[in-house]
């Protein structure tokens, strides 16, 4: 937890306000109007757990903003926001009185609790309808629609005194502008979005019994959302009234910052999850695997996403379950990069399956777990530390392959995420995958896309005007190691073939 002195050339003067809300923590982010990353702080919290659930409390995302941007603008003296952005996760959520106000935790996108609505939304929604509507592959669990139906049944006396029900995005927007708003490009995420139309899908929203009452007013990624009350303005050390520019989902505005707006144009994202993206003009809706297909943050396109729950968290579950011992931070994972290089690529036979909370790519298997196999007495703690980065790379390959079916080119990829700050894991993927991987000059993808979003929003940027973006490394593939790791990559199928039919065994 804490702040990044940046190197700010343009500190004094106008600058863009972002809090890139995610699974575990709050960055508050400050950029010039030339998309010069001026100061980034991070704020971590704790989510709460028990089996299948998983929530967090509104409090926790307002003091990690304040924190966050109270020793973000500490770092850049002068720097004056003149507009402010919002990107979050999908899918996080609530119920809200009329003022705005949570009746209860936030349940997050990890919390898969409503098995049996989905079941049951799973009956009177035909599959491939429900993915040619919305993009997103099958009714689960973890699904918004899904989680509205369980609210409305299990807290009955909540659902009927709530006014809205609001993404995570939505109820941060509400604080700032004390209006009830959202955007496109995280609505997709919830199975009441309708890509065809560009609206709510009615019919998704009946089978839950909701209506589109219950919902806020969409807008597009960019638009004005509405002024900084003076009550939060206060609160978060910003100058009251400045423009409040709706955002996009932490994955399309990190996308967008990359510059995936084009067909050929590729990125991956090692965060919490694993989420690749690729754009398209005109997306396929195959049967068979079904692809999610997410709104762009550009009106018109759209971006297929194969998605890992657990990649980055993966890691770090490792970290804090078995390696204790190591210092916390930045300094942990770098001695983990440390006992990562002192295996060979392979891990001498040792395989794992990063499915820690199901499987959504390229295999749908929510009941998915993870598993090492391969264990000998010679066998070390690198050598598991190297497996966990290793399926991760795998997982990327099997993307590249989803890719290539749909005809969908990955010409040039970038890397995105905490997991691209490891020079380590970098060369792993690339070395796994045969492919070079770029790592974005800024390290901070997915809030410079909510400041580009501002920008245009708030006029400080030209609309459609993309800053120059540069390059902070590049990975190339050694063809050494290729023959090991498709060794490797074959063991990793194969254990997934394998341990399958043990996942409903129990």
């Amino acid at each position: 937890m804490g702040g990044t002195q940046i190197q700010a050339h343009e500190a004094a003067g106008r600058c863009i306000a972002v809090l890139d809300v995610g699974t575990t923590a709050v960055k508050a982010c400050l950029f010039s109007p030339s998309l010069e990353l001026l100061a980034c702080s991070v704020q971590e919290y704790a989510l709460r757990t028990q089996g299948e659930r998983v929530e967090a409390d509104a409090a926790q995302y307002k003091a990690a903003a304040r924190a966050g941007l109270a020793d973000a603008l500490s770092q850049a003296p002068g720097c004056i926001p003149a507009a402010v952005s919002i990107t979050t996760q999908g899918e996080t959520l609530t119920l809200a009185d009329r003022s705005g106000e949570p009746l209860r935790p936030f349940l997050v996108w990890l919390d898969s609790r409503a098995e049996n609505e989905a079941q049951a939304l799973r009956s009177v929604l035909d599959n491939e309808t429900f993915y040619k509507t919305t993009g997103l592959p099958e009714v689960t669990g973890a699904l918004p629609l899904a989680k509205l139906l369980w609210l409305r049944k299990h807290e009955p006396d909540t659902f009927v005194r709530a006014h809205k029900l609001l993404l995570l995005e939505d109820y941060l927007l509400h604080w700032l502008t004390g209006r009830f708003v959202s955007e496109k490009s995280l609505q997709t995420s919830t199975g009441w979005f309708d890509l065809h139309s560009d609206g709510l899908w009615h019919s998704g929203l009946a089978a839950a019994g909701a209506s589109a009452e219950l919902l806020p007013e969409l807008l597009e990624c960019g638009a004005p959302a509405g002024s900084l009350l003076p009550g939060p303005a206060a609160e978060l050390g910003l100058p009251p009234n400045i423009p409040v520019v709706a955002g996009a989902m932490d994955q399309t505005a990190a996308a967008l910052a990359a510059g995936c707006t084009r067909p050929g144009t590729v990125t991956e994202t090692t965060g919490t999850a694993l989420v690749m993206a690729a754009c398209t003009d005109a997306p396929m809706f195959r049967s068979g695997h079904h692809v999610t297909v997410y709104r762009h943050a550009l009106p018109g396109k759209y971006l297929y996403l194969p998605i890992g729950n657990t990649a980055g968290m993966a890691l770090r579950w490792f970290r804090d379950e078995f390696c204790r011992d190591l210092p916390a931070g930045a300094a942990g994972y770098a001695a983990l990069d440390a006992l990562v290089q002192s295996v060979p690529c392979g891990c001498d036979g040792l395989a794992f399956l990063p499915f820690l909370s199901g499987s959504v790519d390229p295999d749908a298997c929510p009941e998915a777990r993870a598993a090492f196999f391969g264990a000998r007495l010679s066998t070390t703690r690198a050598h598991f530390a190297r497996s966990v980065m290793e399926s991760v790379a795998f997982l990327l390959r099997d993307f590249f392959g989803m890719l290539n079916a749909l005809g969908c080119p990955a010409d040039t990829v970038y890397s995105l995420g905490g997991g691209a700050r490891s020079a380590v894991w970098q060369q792993i993927k690339a070395d796994a995958c045969g492919r070079t991987f770029r790592v974005p000059a800024c390290s901070e993808a997915t809030a410079m896309g909510a400041a580009l979003l501002a920008g245009w929003g708030s006029g400080l940027i030209a609309p459609g005007v993309f800053p120059c973006r540069g390059e902070s490394a590049v990975y190339l593939p050694d063809n050494a190691r290729a023959p090991a790791y498709d060794t490797a990559y074959s063991l990793y199928k194969k254990l997934y073939a394998a341990v399958k039919p043990l996942y409903n065994a129990f």
